[in-house]
């Protein structure tokens, strides 16, 4: 074997220069501020026989959670042995280890484990071989030559290493192989397949002279007495032993004489795990001469490596003291139990006392952080974790209904159970922690326990040892009497529907789930109970047959959403469904409503009568009607409604669904036969009166212009939408409708005739703003417009135009003198005027005076042409300032002290 183990990157290059010999410093060293005590170290009996050869000193938790606890956080990039994974293959056994079952994707905490276990070896012996060999244990950023050599196994000082034992697991199996081959077992020597007889090498009991190093005969060697096999096999692994230099130095270098490699093996392991000598630790020598006779001799080193507490393992059982308790020792039997349950890592944490015999029944215990362990010749060792002690304390113990544990707790997906000699104590999320006494357990036994109707108890006896009593369950409760339990109560409402309808009488039939979606039923002298979606619930026979005349539960009534509303002896009830609601009066029933919107329109109006066609879904949309004598049922987005014969005549002369009724959104506002109604579609409304129907409104605006309209008379043309902005006009006999961005108004002729006089739209006086003030034919009324007003008095037409655009040149003094002429050449037919100082601009946006600066600069920006469209107010303040803004559609210009900016 090559003892030498990388200088890693920790040591700096000067050291590193001097680290040439062998077992030279491995990464991780130079980081522990200092050393074990190696005035202990004993060139002699380096690790003890109990220690190296205890392969069940650490399991696979114990070892992650070490691994994890040395290099907690890895960097980046890189993969720590914590985190380090790989298949491992399926290996034979041979003398020296058992078969090793390979396992896809294994971690090296159970690597580490698992070949220990099957080969005899300590698996803090295999940590610490790791770490001495390539530092992998505590490196933060190891490298692949660190895994591919991680025992230095197959590395001998004068080759290469053997590529056969390549790779983290080969390394791992194969060091700890030659560990145990180097005792000898049996099955090895002369006359085997495993000739080589190391035990002949550096022998136990025997002084050899082992050198200090191996590149230097001049260093000599050292005359050591090998004490134990654990001592040979390190040897034959590295056989050199630190000189006086090197033990000196700590995790540092000594002189050019010194190796490292057994020196750095017991550094780690004291530093870890404790002694390698297997001595009772200190804390614990008064208890253990106190308890010698039946701890025995100690098989581990006192070690702290646990978290909250110090332990040390013995032939005859343990000593363990918890940070903050006293010393304890766990006997042989007691110690198999905590170790079931993880020891110190796990629930149970550490004992609070030591073994105590003064229960009834024989039994004793020992106390522990999470539980007691009792034990007794007729139970044997059973875990009480501290929420069933705690019950059990409250029921007595083992004194009182509960007695002694039979077996420990036991989990399945509902709950958790520890049996006792009179009850289980059962914990459930539902329940919490409930006794459940013997008496109990057969009736919830008969009912299917946990996975039947009555569900875990969520509640403990109401007698707590009465002969007569009760306990909840979450599907019920059982009652005992007597000594002997039964179900009185369930909270399944299929149960609970029999329970209370003792009309049903006797069963005729079973259980049947063949209704719609997998609903059940089951027939009784009386009626049916059906189980749906909707419940459970009892349905008296002539409501049955009702509901089977309405097709059950695949028509409109669907299944059953309440129970009778009285007994049905009573003769009078009713009974809700999905659909509707049945009636029944003696052994008549009858159906009275239904939540289905059709057959609802058809019930609440009888004046429809009788049908005359069936149900069509050929209207827009795939929308429905249905004609009957006295009219239609129409289904459509908007709703059901039934339609009077007078309406649908009136809604199919303004194009029914097509036009701009569209759908109705309502019914008839009184019974038809009344003579007087309306009703309601998505586009207006027709009334009824005097015998007709006919549109009174409608939400399109220009529609509801010309039917509100009725003196304009008929239409004389079509509409026309060449005005002015897109606007729109159609004339009538009596005046025009006009549409614009202003409304949509009717006009009289008369005023159509002035307006014509005054340009019309492109006129002073613009679109209309509002409607006649008064029927025209009175000939006094106004109509409102953009630029002012039209008024007729007594028929004679007076024309009122107001002036903005002289408005706002009064307004602005500061633009001097005008230039004569106004021009409408701007975009989109606008005007402007100009004037000494400025301009007047007229657009949509308003007409505004813009100073002669900013004309220039909106020049710039291409004009109303541009970005910055039309002016939409006046100067902020008046020009001759200096400083003012002015908006335009796009954008403002700012003026300060003559300087034009745009923002």
């Amino acid at each position: 074997m090559r003892r030498k183990s990388a200088i890693g990157r920790i040591l700096l290059s000067l050291t590193a220069a001097a680290a040439v010999v062998a077992g030279v410093l491995t990464p991780g060293l130079a980081q522990t501020a200092e050393a074990a005590d190696l005035s202990a170290f004993r060139a002699g009996s380096i690790i003890s026989d109990g220690l190296m050869y205890n392969s069940g000193a650490m399991n696979e938790q114990q070892v992650q959670a070490f691994l994890n606890a040395k290099v907690p956080v890895c960097q980046s990039g890189y993969t720590c042995l914590k985190d380090y994974r790989e298949n491992t293959p399926t290996i034979a056994a041979d003398p020296m280890c058992g078969t090793y079952q390979g396992v896809a994707y294994e971690s090296a905490a159970t690597m580490i484990v698992k070949v220990a276990r099957s080969c005899g070896i300590n698996p803090q012996v295999l940590l610490v071989m790791l770490q001495k060999e390539q530092g992998l244990v505590a490196d933060s950023w190891p490298a692949s030559r660190q895994y591919r050599s991680a025992m230095g196994a197959g590395c001998p000082d004068t080759a290469d290493c053997d590529v056969n034992y390549y790779g983290f697991f080969n390394q791992l199996h194969y060091g700890a192989y030659l560990l145990k081959r180097y005792t000898q077992p049996a099955g090895t020597g002369y006359g085997t397949s495993y000739s080589t007889r190391f035990d002949q090498m550096y022998p136990v009991r025997q002084t050899s002279a082992i050198s200090y190093q191996a590149n230097r005969p001049d260093c000599g060697t050292k005359s050591v007495y090998v004490e134990n096999q654990a001592t040979h096999s390190l040897y034959v692994y590295t056989p050199y032993t630190p000189n006086q230099a090197a033990l000196n130095a700590g995790y540092g270098l000594g002189d050019g004489c010194s190796a490292y490699g057994n020196r750095n093996f017991f550094n780690y392991f004291s530093d870890w795990f404790g002694s390698t000598q297997v001595e009772v630790g200190t804390p614990f020598a008064a208890y253990y001469q106190a308890n010698a006779s039946w701890l025995g001799y100690p098989t581990s080193g006192y070690s702290c490596a646990a978290p909250g507490g110090c332990s040390q393992q013995f032939s005859g059982g343990a000593i363990v003291k918890a940070t903050a308790g006293n010393v304890q020792g766990v006997r042989p039997g007691y110690l198999g139990a905590w170790s079931n349950y993880g020891r110190e890592y796990d629930w149970l944490g550490y004992p609070t006392t030591d073994e105590r015999c003064d229960m009834g029944g024989g039994a004793c215990r020992q106390e522990f952080q999470g539980g007691w362990i009792v034990r007794s010749d007729r139970i044997g060792y059973r875990v009480v974790p501290t929420t069933e002690r705690n019950a059990w304390g409250n029921w007595g113990r083992e004194y009182g209904l509960v007695g002694l544990p039979l077996t420990d707790r036991w989990c399945n997906s509902s709950m958790c159970v520890q049996e006792f000699d009179g009850a289980w104590l059962v914990t459930s999320t539902a329940g919490g922690l409930r006794v459940v006494p013997n008496e109990v357990r057969p009736a919830w036994g008969n009912w299917g326990r946990e996975t039947g109707m009555l569900g875990v108890p969520i509640g403990d006896p109401s007698v707590p040892g009465g002969a007569t009593y009760q306990q909840a369950f979450a599907g019920g409760v059982i009652s005992v009497t007597n000594g002997v339990g039964a179900v009185t109560s369930s909270t399944d409402p299929w149960w609970d529907t029999l329970i209370k309808s003792p009309w049903l009488g006797a069963s005729t039939g079973p259980q049947s789930c063949t209704l719609k979606g997998g609903a059940c039923y089951q027939p009784y002298t009386n009626g049916w109970v059906v189980k749906a979606p909707t419940g459970v619930f009892a349905v008296p026979t002539s409501v049955v047959k009702t509901w089977g005349a309405y097709g059950r539960e695949y028509d409109i009534l669907g299944f059953p959403t309440g129970a009778p509303s009285a007994v049905p002896t009573s003769g009078t009830y009713t009974q809700t469904f999905q659909g509707g609601t049945i009636t029944a009066t003696g052994a008549n029933a009858a159906v009275t409503s239904s939540t289905d919107p059709w057959w609802n329109a058809i019930l609440t109006s009888p004046w429809l009568g009788s049908a005359t066609s069936g149900q069509s879904c050929s209207l827009k949309d795939g929308a429905c009607y249905q004609a009957f004598a006295g009219g239609w049922v129409v289904k459509s987005k908007a709703g059901i409604y039934a339609v009077p014969s007078a309406v649908v005549s009136t809604w199919g002369s303004w194009g029914r669904e097509y036009a701009i009724l569209g759908f109705p959104t309502s019914a008839p506002s009184a019974a038809p036969s009344t003579g007087s109604y309306t009703q309601s579609f998505q586009g207006g409304v027709i009334t009824f009166q005097n015998g007709g129907a006919a549109l009174t409104s409608t939400t399109d605006p220009w529609w509801n212009t010309i039917v509100s309209t009725s003196w304009l008379g008929s239409s004389t043309g079509s509409q026309s939408c060449g005005l002015a902005g897109g606007g729109c006009y159609q004339p009538f006999a009596n005046g025009w409708v006009v549409k614009s961005p202003a409304g949509i108004y009717a006009v009289p002729a008369s005023v159509v005739q002035a307006w014509g006089w005054y340009g019309r739209e492109q006129g002073n006086l613009g679109y209309p703003t509002g409607a006649p003030t008064a029927d025209p034919s009175t000939g006094n009324f106004s109509q409102s417009f953009q630029g002012g007003s039209i008024a007729a008095t007594n028929g004679s037409i007076g024309v009122t135009v107001a002036n903005p655009w002289q408005d706002t040149i009064a307004a602005s003094p500061w633009l001097g003198a005008a230039t004569p002429g106004v021009n409408c050449t701007l975009k989109g037919g606008n005007c402007y005027q100009q004037f000494a100082n400025g301009w007047v601009v007229k657009s949509p946006a308003g007409i505004y005076a813009v100073p002669a600066g900013v004309v220039q600069a909106w020049g710039w920006y291409g004009r109303e042409f541009g970005s910055l469209g039309f002016p939409t107010g006046a100067p902020s303040a008046s020009p001759a300032t200096g400083t003012y803004t002015q908006t335009f559609q796009g954008g403002v210009f700012t003026v300060v002290n003559g300087a034009i900016s745009i923002s």
